[in-house]
C-alpha cells in the first residue's frame, strides 16, 4: 500500500510533513556541515555580531542554533514546527550550562513575528526561505527582518540555485535510491524521491518515498512525505531583497 496523502500539491503538507520526524530529519542531514560552518564563521567575523544576539528564522532541530550558542553567541531560534522545536530543546539541553542560557526557542511563523529588540544578525539557513511560496509571503518575511535588524545589521540566508535539469525530470520515475535503518525504530527502509515542478508558481512539489523493505509485499505500506520548495532564480531573489532595502535597515 502507498500512503501518498490526498493532494500532492498541498502546500501546508509540503511545508510540514518533512519535519514531523525530527530524529529522521537529523539522521538524513547528519553529514551536512558546510552551511553550519559558514554561519558560525560569519557570526565570528562580522563586526558588531560577537556575542549576539542572533535571530535564526526556521531554526528546526537546532543544528545551527546549538553550535552558535556553544561559540558564545546569544541566539533566538524561531520555528513553526513544535516537533522540530522539541528536538532543538533536547539538543540545547545537552549543551553546557552557560551555553544553554544563551539559547531561546520560540514557536512562531517567519512571516509574522515580533520581538522587543533588534539583532545585529538575522539568518535563515538551509533553504528555509524556500517555504515562502508567494510574493506576499516573501514580502512579509523581509518586512519582519527589516523591522528587527539593528542599524548596520545583516541578513544572511541560503537557498538552492534552481537546476532546470533536476526540476524537469520525469515525475513518474524515482531517483536517489538508497537504503538505511531508521535511527530510532531500526526499521529498514528504501528511500526514493521524485517531484513535479510548476513553472507558473515556481514551486517544486517533491515526494519522498519510504518503503519498509523487510515487510511482506501484501502488507507493506510505503510512506510518502511531501516537501514543497519555492524556486528563486538569482536575479529574482536579488531584486526582492533590493526592493526591501532602505538606507536605514540594509538587507545583505
Amino acid at each position: 500500500m502507498t500512503d501518498a496523502g490526498n493532494d500532492p500539491y498541498d502546500l501546508d503538507a509540503g511545508s510540514r510533513e518533512h519535519y514531523e520526524d525530527p530524529a529522521l530529519y537529523d539522521f538524513e542531514y547528519r553529514r551536512r556541515r558546510a552551511d553550519v560552518n559558514h554561519y558560525r564563521r560569519l557570526a565570528r567575523e562580522l563586526p558588531g555580531v560577537a556575542g549576539g544576539p542572533i535571530l535564526e528564522l526556521g531554526c528546526g532541530t537546532g543544528r545551527l542554533l546549538a553550535p552558535l550558542a556553544r561559540d558564545g553567541h546569544r541566539v533566538v531560534g524561531l520555528d513553526l514546527s513544535p516537533a522540530m522545536l522539541r528536538r532543538a530543546q533536547a539538543r540545547v539541553a545537552r549543551l553546557g550550562s552557560t551555553a544553554r542560557r544563551r539559547a531561546v526557542l520560540v514557536c512562531a511563523d517567519m512571516r509574522s513575528f515580533a520581538f522587543t529588540r533588534r539583532f545585529p544578525l538575522v539568518v535563515c539557513a538551509f533553504n528555509a526561505f524556500q517555504h515562502l511560496y508567494s510574493r506576499t509571503d516573501v514580502s512579509a518575511c523581509l518586512a519582519g527582518v527589516k523591522e528587527h535588524l539593528e542599524i548596520g545589521g545583516r541578513f544572511a540566508l541560503d537557498i538552492m540555485n534552481p537546476d532546470l535539469r533536476w526540476l524537469v525530470r520525469d515525475p513518474t520515475k524515482r531517483w536517489a535510491r538508497t537504503r538505511f535503518r531508521h535511527p530510532v525504530t531500526g526499521v529498514r527502509y528504501e528511500y526514493t524521491t521524485n517531484q513535479t515542478y510548476d513553472p507558473v508558481t515556481q514551486i517544486a512539489h517533491m515526494r519522498i518515498y519510504y518503503d519498509p523493505v523487510d515487510e511482506p509485499p501484501e502488507t507493506r505500506r510505503i510512506r510518502v512525505v511531501r516537501l514543497a520548495h519555492r524556486q528563486f532564480f538569482p536575479a529574482e531573489i536579488s531584486a526582492r531583497i533590493e526592493r526591501a532595502e532602505d538606507s536605514r535597515f540594509p538587507l545583505r
